[in-house]
């Protein structure tokens, strides 16, 4: 059912409760798997010297965490996550890569704004499923796949097809 499967992840609570859950579908399909966190874009100028390159390296320390974070995520489940970093709006990023790399599922947390907040504005997991060409699931904060299947019928869809 699922073949390539591309996780908005950024770290918070809605990013790894999206990673928990894709880890299960990329098991149960043995699916291939893709992190991707978007950077903010940086500055096209700068006021002060260097400030580029310390926002830059910052950046980078920020991305190499996320990996590890999501490296010692996959481990339990004997899964390899790719990783992959963007510079951009992210609903807008996550969209195009789902798209040029063939995904055919997208993973995403909910985000925790208030609801006046993502009615006003519109969130990034509303944008992207709006906008994408694949499924999208969004998981909320809190979700668990322990102690019960990932999916609502309580069984694995592969075994059964």
């Amino acid at each position: 059912m699922y073949q390539k499967i591309l996780v908005g992840y950024d770290g918070s609570a809605g990013g790894q409760a999206a990673l928990q859950r894709a880890l299960v579908i990329a098991k149960c399909f043995n699916a291939q798997i893709t992190a991707l966190w978007v950077r903010e874009p940086l500055p096209r100028h700068s006021d002060l010297p260097g400030e580029y390159e310390e926002e830059k390296e910052a950046a980078d320390e920020y991305f190499t965490a996320r990996c590890q974070e999501v490296a010692n995520l996959a481990a339990p489940h004997a899964l390899a996550v790719a990783c992959e970093t963007r510079r951009g709006h992210p609903a807008k990023e996550i969209v195009n890569l789902a798209r040029e790399g063939g995904y055919d599922l997208i993973v995403v947390g909910h985000s925790d704004h208030s609801e006046l907040w993502g009615r006003l504005l519109g969130d990034t997991a509303d944008r992207i499923s709006d906008h994408a060409h694949c499924s999208v699931l969004i998981v909320k904060t809190g979700a668990t796949t322990k102690g019960a299947s990932a999916f609502p019928w309580g069984q694995n869809p592969k075994s059964s097809v």
